[in-house]
């Protein structure tokens, strides 16, 4: 008599959350990003600012909270200002973003529709680079790029990407219009 078989199991894969900048704001970011990755030999990737990462769950699952946070988000401003770098690979140089308020509410409503805690203090930043480098090399890197970055952009849509592995794997899965048709969270 042959077992029953259920099938194979969904695979669970690691996905982050992005805000993304556009346009001009978009290509300058890059832009620094592409000539630091140049100089060091790091990893290029495309700006963001992470609203929740390391989630990690079946992509059906994790599409359909997506979706879900996104209807409950309304269009928000990201203000970038500070460079700042710390002694961990993917913050290794970064530009601080203004805790606002609605970025916090984005937040909080991300770890609650994915039935997560709060892992950390939330430090929204956009990274410049990703390595480990001497903190005298990076003093150095902030102050050549000028120690500020007076920039913000309208963040009208959620991106979902599939963050497993190195960032040059690194693919998006969705992008989410923010609809705010719900009650916002928080």
């Amino acid at each position: 008599m042959r077992g029953k078989t259920s099938g194979p199991k969904p695979q669970t894969k690691t996905y982050s959350l992005w805000l993304m900048p556009g346009g001009q704001v978009y290509r300058r970011l890059r832009g620094v990003i592409l000539k630091l990755s140049r100089e060091y030999s790091t990893p290029v990737f495309k700006p963001h600012v992470t609203l929740l990462g390391r989630i990690v769950g079946p992509r059906r699952e994790v599409l359909a909270k997506s979706a879900l946070l996104a209807r409950s988000m309304r269009p928000l401003w990201v203000q970038l200002g500070a460079l700042d770098a710390l002694d961990e690979y993917y913050r290794c140089l970064f530009v601080r973003a203004a805790k606002t308020g609605a970025l916090k509410k984005a937040y909080r409503a991300a770890l609650r529709i994915f039935g997560l805690e709060r892992r950390r203090a939330f430090m929204p930043h956009l990274s410049l680079m990703y390595g480990d480098f001497p903190s005298r090399l990076k003093v150095r890197m902030t102050h050549e790029l000028g120690g500020r970055f007076n920039l913000e952009f309208e963040v009208r849509s959620l991106h979902l990407y599939l963050t497993a592995g190195q960032p040059r794997a690194w693919r998006q899965v969705k992008a989410f219009d923010l609809l705010g048709l719900k009650r916002q969270f928080g």
